[in-house]
């Protein structure tokens, strides 16, 4: 057998075990969409929630498997962070969708378009997630401290993620100074699996 031809063999075998190893331990989608995602009202939202997280789930092992550090870390680390409050920015919306329906919304920032409530919320009552489709982040997680769909303490630790994520905007990073490590790809997991807890106690899932 020619040195080239093990050569291709041998980098098969480690792409293998790579793969074997990155998605070792992750759930695949559809059980994600029937436990995790269970109490996402639409179906699309709750399929594409499933592939984010399995997606996010994969990079993290990746960056495992390959040791990665520094600018290699400050990468996985920073697209995680993204995908984790990307998933919590919609599962808000969905939640909050659900509230509004079922008229368990309280406060006053969902009858507000605006976090500084000068602009009437024009609902569409149809279906809902239209209306909070056009809304922020920061206004999804006031909305949801008000009516009780998270704690203080979750609060706080969404405000916190959409920080870091808001860094996606390279000035903003440089403004803020803020360095991606290993801990805020965790802390951003336990954020988004604390909101799947707690929106489904609201909901009575």
């Amino acid at each position: 057998m020619s040195d080239k031809k093990i050569q291709e063999q041998f980098g098969q075998v480690f792409i293998d075990a790579m793969a074997e190893f990155a998605k070792k331990d992750i759930k695949p989608t559809a059980e994600l969409e029937s436990d995790e995602f269970s109490h996402v009202q639409n179906a699309d939202l709750r399929k594409a929630l499933s592939e984010t997280l399995y997606g996010t789930r994969w990079l993290y092992k990746l960056g495992l498997a390959l040791l990665a550090t520094n600018e290699e870390q400050y990468a996985h680390v920073r697209a995680q962070i993204i995908d984790y409050a990307s998933i919590c920015e919609a599962l808000l919306a969905d939640v909050i969708s659900q509230g509004y329906s079922t008229h368990k919304l309280s406060g006053t920032q969902y009858q507000h378009f605006d976090l500084q409530c000068r602009k009437v919320m024009h609902w569409n009552n149809t279906d809902p997630l239209v209306s909070v489709n056009k809304t922020s982040f920061e206004w999804r997680i006031k909305v949801a401290l008000e009516s009780g769909i998270i704690d203080a303490t979750l609060n706080s630790s969404l405000n916190g993620m959409r920080s870091k994520r808001n860094t996606v905007h390279l000035t903003n990073k440089i403004m803020s100074g803020v360095t991606y490590w290993a801990g805020f790809a965790k802390r951003s997991h336990t954020t988004m699996y604390q909101l799947i807890t707690q929106s489904k106690a609201w909901l009575g899932v």
